[in-house]
């Protein structure tokens, strides 16, 4: 039993509980360094939406993904992360697309920019094409 308590006490000592304050800082970080970011988890239907449309313009590669995903949901992990993304756009949904730090959409700004025929040229704009 010796070895398995080491074991554990080596996984904790890895393991950081990730305080809104960390993830402030993480997601500030994060936009200032990334042009493009969307806030995804590989579980949200919505995310995987947008994704496809990233990928169908060929312009997947230019967005950095926070994938929430990889933490459970009701840990402080994810409600931390997802609150400060929250804070960054003002806004609660996901997923959250941030251009030059700045919130730009969600999905459902895309279903609006593709029934309006708009999307390449919004994309354009944002300098994504």
């Amino acid at each position: 039993g010796n070895k398995l308590t080491r074991q554990t006490a080596a996984q904790s000592l890895m393991y950081r509980l990730v305080t809104l304050d960390i993830a402030r800082k993480e997601v500030a970080e994060l936009l200032k360094n990334n042009r493009f970011v969307q806030l995804n988890a590989s579980w949200c239907p919505d995310c995987v939406y947008t994704q496809s449309v990233f990928r169908k313009y060929d312009v997947i590669d230019k967005v950095k993904f926070f994938e929430i995903g990889k933490y459970s949901r009701g840990t402080p992990d994810f409600e931390n992360y997802y609150l400060a993304f929250q804070e960054a756009a003002n806004k609660k949904n996901l997923p959250l697309i941030f251009v030059d730090g700045k919130f730009v959409a969600t999905e459902h700004t895309f279903h609006d920019w593709e029934n309006s025929k708009t999307l390449e040229q919004q994309f354009k704009n944002l300098g994504l094409l």
